[in-house]
């Protein structure tokens, strides 16, 4: 049930409208209050789905005199409407409304459980949800061999892929896209070339609503509606509360209001992605390291945070996201898998290695070719490997791989500073784990940059389309496991000094009277943490450089971060979480003293099977301070370690050659870009 749709659903209790005066008087700020939330831009065309009665919350749209739609911006209303409701119980408490989210509160409610999500945005619209160009799923039906898969990812991810988690996809992952696709979630768009010219028009409002019925993104609250899911939306949670051993709920804010809300439940699964410093070209700014955050604060590992992940974006203008993603916000996941057979399965593994990572590091290196824009990629040409299609050539096979529409060819790395490896990074639950269970009696994570389940290794190649899948299977996953767990414990409930102990510390940002604006802050993070010499090829001095002013901003200026309205109350939380973040990528950038797969070091540039075979883990130590560890892994996911080092890493670093004494081989032009 979503709190937004009055008409339909009754919440007992006073409507408070909280004016710019009675914020100031209930916070001390100091300034007045914009109440819009930046998520309103992400959830707009879903409120827009479900009111086709209030057509002015889709802004005002014309056109200019080219003829092209020109939406206008509506005004920022001076205050913001407190909910309804602002306390809740439930079995089973979702954090986030992704596809991770989406699966572990259907998965939770046919087990019989009340389920609540809570969607910092709006599910389907917020994180990362919004975003995957790809879906892969393994199916058998058309020949998929397991044993051509299992080499393609050993090989792909670097030896360091968690084979236990691989399996589970390839026993799930078909499960996975018929929930989608029966969900309606996979519906497809046509090619918007091939749809009437939309690319050189650019006429994206007209293309989404033409084919308005396949937009995915609606279809994440009609599923939850229809499994008798309740959800929030615009809430950020930011704390978890445990009472003796176990999770008890959760507490955060209404992000237009600042009212602060509790929320009691006798497990909570986090879903809450990744993130990044800033966004540079992806619209991945509402993904903040927020279930990291809060799980490194009760003491659980994190790991994979050293593997960088490589979006691309056009040198010309990086910050326009559309340009060579083909729109990918608008048209298709499109349907992948079935590429790797007993034959190719190598060969597979080292093209998407070299284009993926290796041509990638050399542009950082040596320097990008002047891009007058003029260089096109057609997906839709490619071969099936580029292009993510099947080999098995039955024509029921619906995964034809990438048809994407004529785009420009990225050339530079870093669209989303920040953003580790998919899949590769977050909590760790223990190598055997296959639920995301976590240490924390009660609490369960799944999704990408939440449960650090390692399935893509130390790079991402051959793992391109899990974003949606995986992350469907993991919430599936945590979902029934936490309505399982709650069969066993007493309902839970939140104390009166623990809600009045955690809002204050909620709420805290509002109180300074003289601080520094979060914007600011989050400008100074990226800045340190974007150049190349820190994501791509890193060194000792430049990692330790680069720490100290991170150091600096979390001693010195995180408590100073100052919130005069709840979008910058918002901000502050996130800007912890950033520099938390920034932190742990660091220190275990400068621990993996070696070059593998999304991580490379140039004073390492070749692979240390004997020392860094392992994950790192980072943990918050019984001081406070920031510890490190080394996780073994199992030794059949290490794969041949005695088989010739060429063979076994049949790519090259950038200065790998000459340190291991080979002859340096060229990359092939093709590979570029």
């Amino acid at each position: 049930m979503n709190r937004d749709e009055k008409q339909k659903h009754k919440t007992p209790g006073k409507t408070e409208n909280v004016s710019r005066r009675a914020f100031l008087t209930r916070t001390g700020s100091v300034s007045a209050i914009a109440a819009a939330s930046a998520v309103g831009l992400l959830h707009t065309n879903a409120e827009a789905q479900a009111s086709r009665d209030t057509p002015a919350s889709t802004g005002e749209a014309g056109k200019d005199a080219a003829g092209l739609r020109i939406t206008k911006e509506l005004p920022v209303p001076t205050s913001a409407e407190k909910p309804k409701q602002s306390e809740y119980k439930c079995d089973v408490l979702i954090v986030g409304g992704g596809f991770a989210g989406l699966n572990a509160a259907v998965a939770a409610r046919k087990e019989g459980k009340s389920v609540v999500l809570v969607d910092k945005g709006r599910p389907g619209y917020s994180g990362l949800s919004a975003f995957p160009s790809s879906h892969r799923w393994f199916d058998p039906e058309f020949g998929d061999d397991p044993e051509a898969f299992r080499r393609g990812i050993l090989q792909g991810g670097e030896y360091l892929a968690n084979m236990d988690w691989f399996d589970i996809w390839i026993e799930d992952s078909k499960a996975a896209y018929l929930r989608l696709k029966e969900w309606g979630i996979l519906a497809q768009y046509p090619n918007a070339v091939k749809a009437g010219g939309y690319d050189k028009t650019q006429d994206f409002p007209g293309y989404r609503e033409k084919f308005d019925e396949q937009d995915r993104h609606a279809k994440f609250v009609k599923v939850l509606a229809d499994a008798g899911v309740q959800y929030v939306v615009r809430t950020m949670i930011t704390n978890l509360i445990k009472e003796d051993d176990r999770i008890v709920g959760a507490m955060g804010f209404d992000v237009p209001s600042g009212s602060v809300m509790n929320f009691s439940a006798r497990s909570v699964v986090l879903c809450t992605g990744g993130g990044s410093y800033k966004p540079a070209g992806y619209p991945t700014g509402s993904d903040t390291f927020d279930g990291e955050y809060i799980a490194y604060q009760l003491g659980l590992p994190i790991v994979g945070k050293e593997f960088d992940d490589f979006h691309m974006s056009v040198s010309y203008a990086p910050g326009n996201a559309f340009l060579n993603n083909s729109w990918p916000y608008l048209e298709n996941i499109w349907l992948c898998g079935g590429d790797m057979t007993k034959e190719n399965t190598e060969k597979d593994a080292l093209i998407k290695a070299r284009v993926i990572v290796q041509a990638r590091m050399l542009s950082a290196v040596k320097g990008l070719a002047n891009n007058d824009g003029t260089r096109m990629e057609d997906l839709s040409k490619a071969d099936i490997t580029r292009r993510g299609g099947t080999w098995s050539k039955d024509p029921r096979d619906p995964r034809h791989g990438k048809d994407t529409s004529l785009v420009p060819k990225g050339d530079i790395y870093g669209a989303a500073p920040g953003m580790c490896a998919h899949l590769s990074s977050g909590i760790f639950c223990g190598i055997d784990d296959h639920v995301g269970r976590t240490a924390i009696k009660g609490l369960y994570v799944a999704g990408d940059g939440t449960n650090g389940a390692v399935v893509s290794g130390a790079a991402y190649p051959n793992g391109v389309g899990f974003t949606s899948n995986f992350c469907s299977i993991q919430g599936w996953r945590a979902g029934k496991a936490a309505a399982q767990y709650v069969e066993s414990v007493p309902p839970a409930s939140l104390s009166p000094e623990q809600i009045a102990r955690t809002a204050e510390e909620i709420l805290a940002p509002t109180k300074i009277k003289n601080g520094l604006d979060p914007n600011w802050v989050r400008d100074v993070l990226q800045a340190i943490m974007a150049p190349y010499w820190i994501t791509i090829a890193k060194t000792e001095s430049t990692l330790r450089g680069a720490l100290m002013q991170v150091e600096y901003l979390r001693d010195h200026v995180a408590k100073q971060l100052m919130a005069p309205t709840p979008h910058d109350l918002r901000l502050c939380h996130e800007m912890k979480h950033k520099i938390l973040s920034a932190e742990m990528k660091l220190r275990a950038g400068l621990e993996r003293k070696e070059s593998r797969g999304l991580h490379y070091r140039t004073d390492f540039p070749f692979r240390d099977d004997q020392n860094f075979l392992c994950y790192i883990a980072v943990q918050k130590g019984a001081e406070g301070e920031m510890k490190l560890s080394r996780i073994d892994i199992k030794p059949e996911w290490k794969g041949d370690v005695n088989r010739e080092y060429k063979l076994r890493y049949p790519w090259r670093f950038p200065g790998e050659a000459e340190a291991k004494g080979f002859v340096e081989e060229p990359v092939p032009q093709e590979s570029h870009g």
